[in-house]
């Protein structure tokens, strides 16, 4: 007996499915091509500024916070910070700053702080 043949059956895929599967092919490859580039490119060390950002009275005298910014790659730790007003000297510590991040430290002055210099005085690798 004679085996009869099935007609061949063509598989129509929608047009969604080739965008989506297009959408998740882009989506892959700008995804290596970030971890590519940010691989190859070199490693900036901390880059720290400090500046004062809020003022508040207390009872034990006037409170500055300061906000420290730090634009380079690399985390820094261990960042002294020293604040000077009319030779009173404020000092505080951040446990770290992360790359292209901030953070916040207060300093106590016994007059008005608008005037004081604030600087980072150094920092250690974490």
């Amino acid at each position: 007996m004679p085996t009869k043949k099935s007609p061949r059956t063509t598989v129509v895929r929608p047009s969604l499915q080739w965008a989506m599967a297009l959408v998740g092919a882009l989506v892959t490859l700008s995804a290596l091509g970030v971890i590519v580039w940010e691989a190859i490119q070199p490693p900036a060390p901390p880059a720290l500024s400090a500046h004062i950002v809020e003022i508040q009275s207390t009872t034990a005298g006037q409170v500055a916070t300061v906000k420290v910014v730090n634009d380079g790659d690399d985390t820094a730790a261990a960042v002294a910070i020293e604040g000077e007003l009319d030779g009173e000297v404020a000092t505080a510590t951040l446990d770290y700053v992360p790359g292209h991040g901030h953070a916040k430290a207060y300093l106590r002055f016994d007059a008005d702080p608008r005037a004081a210099v604030v600087t980072v005085r150094g920092w250690s690798a974490p």
